[in-house]
């Protein structure tokens, strides 16, 4: 199976990032219609929602701060697939170093090194208020993403110059 390219395994990464961004968002607009409509149950201070179609529920403490943390964080990552599965669209074309994966890239690259820290930390302390860095290895994993999304950014922009230099020439 090729890489790069139609009917490729840049397609089938494409198609399930896609897909499980798109589930993601659905069920993130599911949980802020059960939240504003008051389609869950509280026992015990905790909070109890159905999840339709799937006979299981979301459960956990019934207070702002981790309803905004789930949230929060919710959105990051289907903004995360949903620029991954641009970037295997990207991937999908003939021409591979185009302007389109260079965009994605980037927008990638500043979600990893500058969205995700900062969210990172407001969910730490502001929201959460905890004392000390929890979970820190989720902030290594994010800027270590981060750097490997900026490298492989000046890789394609590179390749998109040489690229274009090559088109000129001819």
């Amino acid at each position: 199976m090729k890489i790069f390219g139609p009917k490729s395994l840049s397609t089938f990464f494409y198609y399930i990032f896609r897909s499980i961004s798109i589930v993601l968002l659905t069920f993130l607009t599911y949980m802020e219609f059960a939240f504003i409509t008051d389609r869950f149950t509280v026992k015990d201070r905790r909070f109890d929602m159905k999840i339709p179609l799937t006979g299981s529920s979301i459960q956990g403490d019934y207070q702002f701060s981790d309803i905004l943390t789930i949230t929060l964080t919710l959105i990051f990552g289907i903004l995360l697939l949903y620029l991954l599965s641009n970037i295997f669209k990207a991937l999908k074309q003939t021409v591979i170093f185009n302007k389109g994966i260079i965009k994605n890239l980037k927008l990638l690259t500043i979600l990893n090194l500058i969205a995700g820290p900062v969210l990172y930390f407001l969910i730490q302390f502001p929201i959460m208020h905890h004392n000390e860095l929890r979970n820190i290895h989720n902030l290594i994993l994010l800027i270590i993403f981060g750097m490997i999304s900026l490298f492989l950014t000046n890789v394609f922009q590179k390749g998109f110059n040489v690229q274009s230099e090559n088109d000129l020439t001819i």
